[in-house]
């Protein structure tokens, strides 16, 4: 085949893997903004509720990819070697191991009322964060059990599935939302419960579909009860815990971590608050392409190294290093000159506010090409070789000997303006940046793991 026909069909790839990817999770962020906003007419205390079980939901959503993480890499490279059985037998272990896992944290939720008091002194506002945990408990198990299908779908190339089906449950969540919250056509008016119900009803929805389609086209991923009985053999389920409990602990780390920089940022002063509430749909939107492009690196890499062609690893990391530096500069140039129609859309704003949030764009602009090149090198290169032991070392220890240290000192002990904060908060790549730089270069993550 001549270069011209390679390039143009990684090129297409590339694309149908990592865009699916990144549209999912801006579906999956407005979703996220719509409960919230929905309940915005109940009062404050329902908002307060609504928030706080959200950002609860979102930090097990991290957790729970940690398996579902794992999951992918070995399905992917199973996938380059053409070992359907233990793609087969990989995924159910995921699965099984997924629910084992997140069964405690289900019943945690159902018991809310026991622990919520401990965060939150409101006692309005826990009751209802009560009302919302009991009713969506189930859904953590079944979350977990859809991203574990979504993540194994991926690394088969398959993203327009995962895609639909979350477009699905996304549009069906909002419409319930609408009908139980507000009572429309004849159904009660539930509030903050109604929310609850719509979340629960369309994860339930959206497991089924995709499960409907599995079977329904008779795909290999269409599992029976012998393939979970294969899943139960120690050796393969030792080893797949092995290689998953790091990724599980790091995605941990990194949720825990991230929840304090947002939690310290609230005592930087209420201009700090509007601003960060500026900045987080700024960024949810910016990295989800780049969490998009680091799937489609995971699943190209992986599948290469599973065919055992380990020449054609180096060369795609390379592609994807290039490709990954020319977006970033030229999408954080686009934010920049955006920056005045940026301003205007949040005019309501005091000046103060306004130039400070100009200065805090301007630090993501310089910055965050050291994020994304981080992300894509762990999450797509790494962690496709199966270095995941590796990478949560360096996240550990840089976050959270470095990285949130500094970070709290600055707020806690300084004056800084929000700008300078935001800016600390890149200290934890710029450190990450020559180990991960170094470990990349030493091959480790060449490794077919398959054998």
């Amino acid at each position: 085949m001549s270069a011209p026909a390679v390039s143009v069909s990684l090129w297409r790839r590339v694309l149908l893997l990592a865009l699916p990817v990144a549209v999912q999770m801006l579906l999956q962020s407005f979703l996220g903004m719509a409960d919230v906003l929905m309940v915005g007419s109940l009062g404050a205390e329902a908002v307060a509720a609504v928030g706080m079980a959200a950002k609860l939901h979102f930090l097990m959503l991290v957790t729970m990819m940690g398996v579902a993480t794992a999951c992918a890499i070995l399905v992917a490279q199973y996938c380059g070697a053409d070992n359907q059985a233990e793609g087969k037998r990989t995924l159910a272990m995921a699965l099984v191991v997924g629910a084992v896992f997140m069964a405690p944290f289900t019943l945690a939720f159902a018991l809310g009322g026991q622990w919520l008091g401990l965060i939150n002194p409101d006692a309005a506002v826990v009751q209802l964060a009560v009302t919302f945990l009991l009713i969506t408990a189930p859904v953590l198990l079944l979350t977990q059990l859809i991203t574990i299908y979504e993540a194994a779908l991926r690394a088969l190339g398959n993203t327009t599935v995962p895609l639909l089906m979350g477009a699905l449950g996304v549009l069906l969540n909002i419409g319930l939302n609408y009908v139980l919250i507000f009572g429309h056509f004849g159904f009660p008016a539930l509030g903050v419960a109604g929310a609850a119900w719509g979340t629960l009803i369309s994860r339930i929805v959206q497991l089924a579909a995709t499960l409907l389609w599995l079977y329904g086209v008779k795909h290999d991923f269409a599992l029976r009860a012998q393939d979970f009985m294969k899943a139960l053999n120690w050796v393969p389920l030792k080893r797949f815990l092995w290689f998953a409990l790091p990724l599980l602990v790091n995605h941990v780390v990194w949720a825990v971590g991230n929840t304090v920089y947002h939690i310290a940022s609230g005592y930087a002063g209420t201009d700090a608050l509007a601003v960060m509430g500026v900045m987080v749909p700024i960024e949810s939107s910016f990295f989800a392409l780049f969490v998009g492009l680091a799937n489609a690196a995971a699943v190209l890499v992986g599948q290469t190294l599973g065919r055992g062609d380990m020449p054609g690893a180096w060369q795609l990391y390379r592609f994807f290093n290039r490709l990954t530096l020319v977006l970033v500069f030229s999408l954080a140039g686009a934010l920049w000159l955006a920056k005045p129609w940026v301003l205007a859309a949040f005019d309501h704003v005091d000046a103060q506010t306004t130039l400070l949030l100009e200065q805090t764009i301007a630090v993501f602009c310089l910055g965050v090409w050291v994020k994304v090149l981080n992300m894509l090198r762990i999450l797509g290169i790494l962690r496709a070789g199966g270095d995941t032991h590796y990478c949560l070392v360096v996240d550990v220890i840089v976050m959270w000997v470095f990285g949130v240290p500094i970070y709290l000192a600055g707020v806690f002990w300084t004056d800084y303006s929000f700008a300078l904060l935001y800016a600390l908060t890149f200290t934890e790549d710029a450190l990450k940046w020559l180990p991960i730089r170094w470990r990349i270069g030493r091959g480790v993550w060449v490794k077919n793991l398959t054998h």
